[in-house]
């Protein structure tokens, strides 16, 4: 596995027209908000504060998330005395929102919802650098997050996409963190053979979601793209882990044309042992009308390893930015209110079920110590992750796709192995080509 270096290559500003992709067609169009957005943020000068702030996000416009976050942003007024603008719209447009309020020279505060990677070339982002010295946080994640050694993006909750199991069953078939993949195999071939009709691995084996195939590549070796943008897919590693991977959906033990919902309903219906998912999992297990004795019984795995590598997991999870100059140290303060204090991060666990990133804050979240599910997501996936080298870049969802695509492609048998993973690898050295 390549190592992940404190400086990363920079972005270009042909990185943030990548990410921003057809914005031309949407003309004069403006951010779609509950409020107007404070004025544009002076960025000549130092950072200074200020006594208005926007908060970019999608949160407080979500019924699972508003409460939480809206008593992380009430404590904070009430304690600094400042005011918090709510500029609220849809995840899914936040890349769009965004681009579009850095055009305009509007982005000016604290960001949730949205890719803070499409504003970096712009170079309107605070350097969060300072906050995450004083916190708690895993430095693999931390470094990985890293743009030419600046942090743009400060994590909240511990967080990755880990793998998460039937705890009752897997008991019974030896089935835990530590194992080697062939043990791990062999454990999923026990329970195919106690009970035909229940899927060992609700791995996901279609697109939108088959980026999960990277945290397997790393697992075996290869960097997928190293740091300095050199994609490796089509490696010797890469080969073996996407060999392996197809081998488990050929021998039963894992089922073709499963997305990560798809996943989240097998295994809430106790159809599946194990699957790939976010520290929601637990939650996601009610939504979709699974038993308490399943929600009792859900468990977090570390990731099996190749060879004896290191155990890892791609970084998701929620996170804040906020523009330089004029309002930084406002903006700081907010971000370090709800990063680290105590009520927010309570307020945040027991309201929308995430765990605070900082160890020391999550020590002493009242009932938190008792959550073995949480804690152990911490430990056996939070702390593994971390972030990908285009996790950093504009055009970060376009790579993504392309690797979803043609891991697709391989499990789905339209192409082999190799062939398949070599013409992975030139639709990837084109997209940063074009965005280099």
């Amino acid at each position: 596995m390549s190592r992940t270096p404190d400086t990363h290559r920079p972005l270009s500003r042909r990185g943030l027209l990548a990410g921003i992709g057809a914005l031309g067609a949407l003309g004069a169009a403006g951010l779609t908000g509950c409020s107007t957005p404070a004025p544009a943020t002076d960025r000549t000068g130092g950072a200074t504060e200020i006594g208005t702030i926007n908060f970019y996000n999608n949160v407080l416009g979500e019924e699972s998330q508003k409460a939480a976050w809206q008593t992380a942003v009430d404590g904070w007024q009430k304690r600094s005395g400042r005011t918090v603008k709510p500029v609220i719209y849809p995840y899914d447009q936040a890349s769009t929102q965004l681009a579009l309020a850095a055009r305009s020279g509007d982005f000016a505060g604290v960001g949730q919802a949205g890719p803070w990677q499409v504003l970096v070339p712009t170079g309107i982002l605070a350097d969060v650098s300072d906050l995450a010295a004083g916190m708690s946080l895993p430095t693999r994640t931390v470094d990985s997050l890293r743009v030419d050694g600046k942090l743009y993006y400060l994590p909240v909750n511990a967080s990755g996409i880990g793998m998460v199991c039937d705890g009752r069953i897997a008991d019974e078939v030896g089935l835990r963190s530590g194992l080697s993949v062939e043990d791990f195999a062999a454990a999923l071939e026990r329970i195919r053979k106690q009970d035909g009709k229940l899927v060992p691995y609700a791995a996901v084996t279609k697109n939108p979601d088959l980026k999960d195939a990277v945290h397997w590549m790393w697992g075996w070796g290869s960097p997928v793209v190293t740091d300095s943008l050199e994609v490796t897919i089509g490696d010797a590693e890469s080969v073996a882990a996407v060999s392996w991977y197809k081998q488990l959906q050929d021998a039963g033990l894992t089922k073709s044309g499963v997305a990560r919902g798809d996943a989240r309903i097998l295994f809430g219906r106790g159809q599946a042992v194990v699957y790939d998912d976010a520290p929601l999992a637990r939650k996601f297990v009610t939504t979709n009308g699974g038993s308490a004795e399943l929600v009792a019984a859900i468990r977090p795995l570390e990731r099996p390893r190749a060879k004896g590598a290191p155990s890892c997991n791609r970084f998701w999870g929620s996170g804040l930015f906020c523009s330089a100059g004029k309002g930084e140290r406002t903006s700081k303060d907010f971000i370090a209110y709800v990063a680290g204090d105590l009520s927010a991060a309570t307020a945040l666990y027991q309201q929308s079920a995430l765990a605070p990133a900082d160890a020391k804050v999550a020590a002493q979240v009242p009932g938190l110590a008792q959550d073995t599910f949480q804690n152990g997501f911490r430990t056996e996936v939070a702390d593994h992750a971390r972030a990908a080298a285009w996790d950093r870049l504009a055009s970060y969802a376009q790579i993504d796709t392309a690797i979803g695509d043609g891991v697709a492609a391989i499990m789905a048998g339209q192409s082999q192995v190799q062939s398949g993973l070599n013409a992975l690898r030139k639709k990837v050295e084109d997209i940063l080509a074009q965005n280099a």
